[in-house]
């Protein structure tokens, strides 16, 4: 017999998702991981539609939570490195929060970082690191957004 899931088991549901709450302060969570190009592409067109609607002269601030992604297979690795160099000139400064948990995606991550050839995009594992980094180009209500997106309780994949 089939186990009903709850509305909290529903709502918790691991999600790909891209957002402006506050300012200029782009939210990018990974939550259900980048397990094919589809799934890149599906964050690429979300990054796309996102940025339509901020003017076209605004300078993001990037904070991309990457706990939930783990080791990419290579062709989600490939569209990974285009959808990271394909907003450089929209980007002001860009941090992603990788996992603890394995070195090898930390290197991954890395990697794709500095191929994408961005002075100001960083990776970070620990997310007080990654909040002092962005927060310094911040005003306070985006600080206080931002906190509250790295500190947020996150779905299970």
């Amino acid at each position: 017999m089939a186990r009903r899931r709850s509305a909290y088991d529903r709502r918790m549901r691991a999600l790909n998702t891209c957002a402006v709450h506050s300012g200029r302060l782009m939210e990018i969570a990974v939550d259900a991981g980048y397990g094919s190009a589809t799934d890149v592409d599906d964050m690429i067109s979300k990054i796309g539609a996102t940025m339509s609607r901020l003017p076209p002269t605004t300078r993001v601030v990037i904070a991309a939570d990457w706990r939930g992604c783990h080791l990419m297979p290579p062709p989600a690795a490939e569209r990974a490195h285009v959808m990271l160099r394909a907003t450089n000139d929209r980007i002001e400064r860009s941090a992603i929060l990788g996992s603890t948990t394995s070195s090898v995606e930390m290197l991954q991550f890395m990697r794709l970082v500095r191929e994408s050839q961005h002075p100001s995009r960083r990776v970070f594992q620990d997310p007080r690191e990654m909040s002092a980094y962005l927060g310094e180009l911040l005003t306070p209500s985006e600080r206080r957004r931002l906190d509250a997106f790295l500190f947020r309780a996150r779905p299970s994949a």
